[in-house]
């Protein structure tokens, strides 16, 4: 079992850390939500189909579950359709999460730890990134946090409340994200490596907590089974699960990714607690933090040498490895500790007031260096695009790309158009081609057609096909958005 918590731990309640702590996430969370609005700045094209997902609420989409459809479509409802309330779940679930670290750590150490870990995991440099757009890692981290916390508590407590909201916790960040079945793998593994809580296994509660998870996933099999299994067939795609590999690997970059993700304090923090918890092995506490961060690293990593995978793909590992980190940190001064987050705030900053610095030194922000480049000028393009609309009121929007499409639906939201996906593939390629797909019977009304590519492979299949308009947007020296309009009438079909 986990050791017990010392008299230091149980009175955490009553000490200030926690306090501090949600002052310290609350204001955090009031200087990201001033930010994103100075940073002239839309959606990025994934923020902008998970909104068009929040407008037909269902148990699964093309690319991912739905939990993140269902946040935005919560948040919107509440608060509108403009670009923060689309983002809010981000901003919410991260520091909610920066809170069950603390009450992990707080258990399994001591409040100092817990608080420690509370605001180093605030400020890791991939949350700092993510934390001002809307992805399902925030869930996907919320959800593998609170997992933990129920985790540690069942074996402790043996608890059905425990286990049921493991079980709850397990299934809802599936339907987050799949990288969550990576959670089973390591609670196994962390189950199986000690002999006396082998017999956990057997324990009908855990089975019970299993039931649960699996209950709550099973809409979204349904809905993938209904669908040809869409998201596993994307998720196949991109992972190269069948082995139709065109591309070298990237391990030594998924490895800087991950230094990135921790800052460089934390990342050489990380190593030196695993070395030093070789020596540890046989502190529970130590393997249960081991086996929630290294299995899932290892095995992205081995993706990442195989074929490619994106740094964020590890991204749960990242909380127990936070904490071990701070917890072999708060061995030495505070200010080893102190310098680690230093780096952090300092990459946050530089990041977040970059037009700010080059401002100062007389430097315009141009594509070169603008890291929010792929989020400007949708907005720029889909105003010009407007009179093109009211001069075709009946006429259904077409785009020959998904950021396209995604990013003009939202844009244009206030009038909702009608609208189509060029579909000439047997399979999906994705959401909007899994949804709303031109089909045949489209013939009778004409149809605006958005390319910012040859648009002879789509104007080919019309018998009218007329230029009506080239659209042209300077976002900033060296990004330049350009736009088509073409107006279709006539579809002939795919072949």
């Amino acid at each position: 079992m986990l050791p017990n918590t010392n008299n230091a731990t149980q009175r955490a309640d009553g000490l200030p850390q926690g306090t501090l702590l949600l002052t310290w996430l609350l204001l955090l969370t009031a200087y990201r939500l001033w930010v994103i609005p100075r940073q002239g700045i839309t959606l990025y094209v994934d923020e902008a189909q998970y909104w068009t997902w929040a407008q037909q609420l269902d148990w699964g989409y093309y690319s991912k579950p739905p939990v993140i459809a269902w946040l935005i479509g919560l948040t919107t409802a509440v608060f509108g359709d403009g670009p923060l309330a689309v983002k809010l779940p981000s901003l919410i679930l991260y520091p909610a999460t920066s809170w069950l670290i603390f009450r992990l750590g707080t258990r399994l150490f001591d409040a100092r730890i817990g608080f420690r870990a509370g605001i180093a995991f605030s400020l890791l440099p991939i949350v700092s990134a993510l934390g001002l757009f809307v992805s399902t890692d925030a869930p996907l981290m919320f959800f593998w946090a609170l997992s933990m916390a129920a985790f540690v508590r069942a074996l402790d407590k043996n608890r059905w409340r425990d286990w049921l909201l493991l079980g709850a916790a397990v299934g809802l960040g599936i339907m987050s994200k799949y990288t969550m079945a990576a959670f089973g793998a390591s609670a196994l593994l962390y189950v199986l490596i000690e002999p006396s809580r082998r017999r956990t296994l057997g324990n009908p509660r855990l089975w019970a907590a299993v039931a649960l998870a699996a209950l709550i996933v099973a809409p979204n099999i349904l809905w993938n089974w209904s669908h040809d299994f869409p998201t596993l067939r994307h998720t196949a795609d991109i992972t190269h699960v069948e082995g139709l590999n065109d591309k070298s690997g990237n391990p030594g970059e998924f490895l800087l990714a991950q230094v990135g993700s921790l800052g460089p304090g934390l990342a050489v923090a990380f190593v030196c607690a695993l070395v030093a918890a070789w020596r540890h092995r046989r502190e529970d506490r130590v393997r249960l933090l081991a086996c929630f961060s290294l299995p899932l690293l290892a095995l992205v990593f081995a993706q990442a040498a195989r074929s490619e995978a994106n740094g964020n793909w590890a991204a749960p590992a990242l909380y127990a490895a936070t904490l071990l980190a701070v917890a072999w940190l708060s061995r030495l001064r505070a200010r080893w500790w102190t310098i680690a987050i230093g780096i952090n705030i300092v990459l946050m900053l530089g990041v977040y007031h970059l037009a700010d610095v080059l401002h100062v030194a007389g430097k315009p922000m141009t594509a070169k260096v603008d890291p929010y480049k792929r989020m400007r000028g949708w907005d720029s393009l889909a105003h010009a695009l407007r009179p093109y609309l009211a001069e075709n009121p009946h006429a259904i929007l077409l785009a020959d790309n998904r950021t396209l499409l995604a990013h003009m639906l939202y844009e244009l939201r206030d009038i909702q158009p009608d609208y189509v996906a060029w579909a000439p593939s047997a399979h999906p390629q994705d959401h909007y081609q899994l949804i709303q797909p031109l089909r045949n019977e489209a013939q009778g009304r004409p149809i605006l057609l958005l390319s910012q590519d040859d648009p002879t492979p789509i104007t080919s299949r019309f018998t009218s096909a007329r230029l009506i308009g080239r659209i042209a947007v300077e976002v900033e020296p060296g990004l330049r958005r350009e736009l088509d309009v073409i107006l279709l009438e006539g579809f002939k079909g795919y072949q």
